[in-house]
């Protein structure tokens, strides 16, 4: 037996030793600093070494956890005590004294046990309403959750930011990680960042330069969102401006009250773009869309997942016209842009890799051919955009070469390069214009020189070049800043793995035999002097048309014919009939259900991937959305997509076809639409499909399909929609909230 488990009373002695064991914790644990990354430079580069494994995690969830324990390990104490008394009883042999000690011990157990719940209950209630920390797992957010999930204020995904990273509630992001954002329109750099470096614009605005001109202690033209290295070497950039951009834990962020919301440190650093339809006004020769922060410390800990959110406010502004600044902020009065992410425990420190190359390696295609790069995971755009020319100077991390068949001579072929799709494709765009697609836009084509031969092939070459390596045997793949292609944690381009980053001396725009090594990814292919005009066309839609009972997480994939542009497809979403059921506070209806909860506006983003092999390859968007039918409501959904969309030709979506009716399977997949051409991109035939303009009682999905730019098509169609004779589920028919 084991008598002090029968001795213990809860005294006042036994009191004031918990308090001052609790006291001391609380005190103790708080003074020390556990808290120990080494920063060295402004840019957030940190050295990874053995402080990775420190803890940044809140004093109370050690607290929290030491009680746990605690409570768990006297809760086990107990139990083994019924089991032991049990055993004392059995094995009595008729003792009453035994039987009687069992009974007693079997009665405190119990009593200690109800004392342990109890406590427990108690010290999971204070911490969840007093601290804010519950008893979560360690791969779950910490932070308040909330009851539908959608993005909050991305009514202005799309059309005011077009995208962003890390993505709306992505899990596990990296602490080493970037934020990147990336806005539809341009924006004023002195609204986001700070020119900490006091750089200024050269003469000839082709990049920064130190030495500027002041006015009353002004610098004259600045430059914004760049870095440079002092007399030791070190690395400064341009801050973050927090009164515009806040990027802090979900706590602070959140809460308006809190004092301690300014965001954390970061640089800012812009990928600036040369405009298209330069006039001549230098201050308008660079426009920015795209801007990388990258905090100066990582986030997160290294033992417990935190919620971050990003905050983009409306003291951002749009860009200065001819020199004159707007002071007019990229959001309407009052808005902003807010989404959450969640940090893992981990820094990334695993290479990027090139996952496929459009044309591919060893193939053949027209020449209104958009080159494609897609990697595995996100990368940092400053690394990767930027306008190729024939200087030896300026943009050379990703080169495209050709021979010229009359003469032989390697030529840099220029024009620029462009990332979307989460930053993880990136796209070549050429200057020569050759013609127009089907909606009037013009059409840009690689230079294929033919001498008496329409059909001739030019041979065509390009190659990435990797960052080159820090040399810390910790993070073999830590890239030095702005030396090459790196991802998010700035980690250079891998091709094979082998713990060493290679990075070959640059010779120029012109690719160098001597370049084509590891870790360097570097391909060819054949471009014919054609081009095709085949548009592109929607095969099937998941879930089905006309689908009912669809769950309100549901995948939406709309599946493409080709392979698409996907610096084009934006403006992608989902139309919820009726739009805006109890959405503003306050609204009561039947529509809003049970509980008149008001439901936020579906919003949307829009993610794809590519699928297939060699010229099969065709584009599936993924329609993220909030959830369908809350509050157990029936509503309709139309995905549409605009005549914005284009392929890989640079050919419209608009005018296209879409599948005219569904197969009912056990996958839930649509019937698929199938569109046949000639040779001269002329239509021949169709099967299954619907035609855009077709709005009949017989074929009445055909609105899915409207350009969105028209009101009075997509009314129309609802309308029909909405009819009883049309379709017998219909809206009207079920009655409001059926």
């Amino acid at each position: 037996m084991l008598p002090w488990t029968r001795k213990i009373k809860f005294s006042k002695v036994t009191f004031v030793v918990f308090s001052i064991l609790v006291v001391f914790l609380f005190f103790g644990f708080s003074s020390q600093n556990v808290l120990a990354q080494t920063d060295t430079s402004t840019l957030g580069t940190n050295i990874i070494d053995q402080n990775i494994a420190l803890s940044g995690t809140d004093i109370r969830v050690v607290i929290v956890r030491i009680i746990n324990t605690v409570l768990g390990l006297l809760g086990i104490i107990a139990v083994s005590l019924i089991v032991y008394a049990g055993f004392i009883i059995m094995t009595s042999g008729g003792d009453e004294g035994k039987v009687a000690s069992g009974k007693k011990m079997i009665i405190n157990a119990v009593i200690g046990l109800a004392v342990i719940l109890s406590a427990f209950a108690i010290v999971k209630f204070i911490t969840n309403n007093m601290f804010g920390y519950g008893f979560n797992k360690g791969n779950e957010s910490t932070g308040q959750g909330q009851k539908f999930n959608y993005f909050e204020g991305s009514g202005f995904l799309g059309t005011i930011v077009r995208d962003h990273y890390p993505f709306v509630n992505q899990k596990d992001v990296a602490r080493n990680t970037a934020v990147i954002v990336t806005f539809n329109i341009p924006i004023e750099p002195a609204s986001v960042a700070v020119n900490t470096n006091n750089n200024c614009w050269n003469s000839d605005f082709s990049g920064p330069t130190t030495t500027c001109q002041s006015d009353n202690g002004d610098i004259v033209n600045p430059y914004y969102g760049d870095c440079i290295f002092d007399d030791n070497n070190q690395m400064l950039c341009d801050t973050l401006n927090t009164s515009s951009v806040k990027i802090d834990l979900t706590s602070k962020v959140r809460n308006v009250d809190s004092v301690a919301n300014s965001g954390v440190a970061a640089s800012a650093v812009f990928s600036y773009e040369a405009v298209k339809d330069y006039t001549g006004v230098d201050e308008g020769k660079f426009e920015v869309y795209t801007v990388v922060f990258r905090p100066v410390d990582y986030l997160g800990s290294s033992t417990e997942n935190e919620d971050y959110t990003v905050k983009l406010l409306g003291g951002i502004n749009k860009q200065k016209i001819r020199g004159v600044t707007q002071n007019q902020s990229i959001f309407p009065p009052g808005k902003s842009y807010m989404w959450d992410f969640q940090t893992g425990t981990n820094l990334d420190l695993s290479p990027p890799h090139v996952v496929s190359v459009s044309p591919a390696n060893g193939g053949q295609e027209s020449k209104d051919i958009i080159i494609q790069i897609d990697f595995d995971e996100a990368i940092d755009p400053t690394t990767v955009q930027g306008d190729l020319n024939s200087s030896l100077d300026g943009f050379d991390n990703i080169l495209l070469n050709t021979t010229n068949t009359l003469d032989g001579i390697d030529r840099v072929v220029t024009g620029t390069w462009k990332i979307s799709n989460g930053y993880k494709t990136v796209e070549f765009f050429p200057p020569d214009i050759c013609g127009q697609n089907s909606c009037g836009d013009n059409k840009y084509c690689l230079p294929v020189v033919c001498s008496g031969d329409d059909n001739c092939l030019q041979n065509f070459y390009a190659l990435i070049h990797t960052a080159t390596s820090t040399g810390n045997p910790d993070a073999p793949f830590q890239a030095v800043p702005f030396s090459g292609v790196y991802d998010t944690a700035m980690n250079g381009l891998s091709t094979n793995n082998d713990d060493i980053l290679n990075k070959p001396t640059v010779h120029g725009k012109i690719i160098d035999d001597s370049e084509r090594i590891p870790d360097n990814y570097n391909w060819a292919f054949q471009i014919e002097n054609r081009i095709d005009n085949q548009a592109p066309y929607i095969e099937s839609i998941t879930p089905p048309i006309e689908g009912e009972e669809i769950k309100g997480d549901a995948d939406v994939l709309i599946i493409f014919s080709k392979r698409l542009s996907f610096s084009t497809i934006h403006g992608v979403g989902i139309e919820e009939y009726p739009s805006g059921v109890c959405v503003d506070a306050g609204v009561t209806s039947s529509a809003c259900s049970i509980d008149d909860t008001p439901l936020p506006h579906l919003d949307v983003a829009t993610f794809a991937k590519n699928s297939g092999v060699g010229s099969n390859v065709k584009t599936t968007l993924n329609i993220t959305h909030r959830e369908f039918g809350p509050n157990y409501l029936d509503l309709f959904y139309f995905p549409n997509v605009t005549s914005t969309l284009k392929d890989k030709n640079q050919n419209c979506f608009y005018p296209g076809y879409g599948p005219a009716s569904s197969i009912d399977d056990s996958a839930h997949n649509s019937g698929k639409c199938i569109v046949n051409y000639d040779s001269a991109g002329n239509l021949t035939s169709t099967n299954n499909c619907v035609d855009v303009t077709n709005t009949n009682n017989s074929q009445d999905t055909g609105c899915v399909y409207f350009d969105t730019t028209s009101t009075a098509d997509i009314s129309s169609c609802l309308e029909e929609l909405k009819s009883k004779s049309t379709y017998p589920n219909s809206y009207n028919n079920h009655g409001t909230g059926s």
